[in-house]
């Protein structure tokens, strides 16, 4: 049988992003197996950067972002986890996601509230299906009969994502390196480098940036360290957000 952390390795490999919500078990298995393959995976959180939740996946929050993915909260920085938030948050998760797969769902569980939005905002949903007496897949089975489509191969979710109207991320132009005039070189902007790209992305929030995306355009940062940036500024009080979300250099 094909585990969780396989499927979302496979996934990463064919240069696909893997976002779940980093709770022990399916989650943690999710982004272990986007890590392994190399590629990108996205924690929606249901705590703020001071209270990654669960404490234990920490460490694993840490590898996400420095690995060009990004740990992302609808909650403030000092927010700890609490019930209120977690439905919530698998909105959040659903709607930043172009399809959607439930791997193990209880009759009543997290994921069987995942599943409900990813039918109310559209999504293919993908259910991985399993002997109706085993208690933990019975809100799959339930998912099925609501119409969820069964996971059989990851070939089958990629044919769907090729469907839609999807953009990959584009590599910066090559350079020659000086050097070696006949060689090729991928170069990042100069202010990519540490300390460098740190001052770029604080002038632009004192120009006016207040969202990672404006960021992006203003400093041509890559996405992924403008999140790695912003998490460690953040963390270190230097950056801190309004009640909108909107980013600001701290007092």
């Amino acid at each position: 049988m094909v585990s969780c952390r396989a499927v979302a390795r496979e996934l990463a490999e064919a240069g696909v992003a893997v976002i779940s919500g980093g709770a022990e078990g399916i989650d943690t298995e999710a982004h272990h197996g986007a890590l392994d393959g190399g590629g990108v995976t996205v924690v929606v959180a249901p705590a703020g950067f001071r209270h990654p939740f669960p404490s234990k996946n920490a460490a694993l929050f840490e590898r996400v972002v420095a690995s060009n993915g990004a740990y992302l909260s609808l909650a403030e920085a000092h927010t700890p986890a609490n019930p209120g938030v977690f439905f919530p948050r698998n909105a959040c998760l659903v709607a930043l996601s172009h399809l959607v797969v439930v791997v193990q769902a209880p009759i009543r569980s997290g994921a069987r509230n995942a599943a409900a939005y990813a039918r109310r905002l559209g999504r293919p949903l993908f259910v991985v299906t399993a002997a109706p007496w085993i208690h933990e897949s019975r809100g799959s089975l339930a998912e099925l009969r609501l119409g969820a489509q069964p996971f059989l191969s990851v070939k089958d979710l990629l044919k769907v994502l090729s469907t839609q109207n999807l953009h990959a991320i584009e590599p910066l132009p090559p350079t020659v390196d000086p050097a070696h005039p006949g060689q090729e070189i991928l170069k990042f902007p100069e202010a990519s480098a540490p300390g460098a790209a740190r001052a770029a992305l604080l002038e632009a929030i004192g120009n006016g940036a207040c969202s990672a995306d404006e960021i992006v355009v203003m400093t041509g940062l890559p996405a992924g360290r403008v999140s790695e940036l912003i998490l460690t500024l953040r963390l270190e009080g230097v950056l801190v957000t309004d009640p909108s979300g909107r980013i600001k250099i701290g007092k």
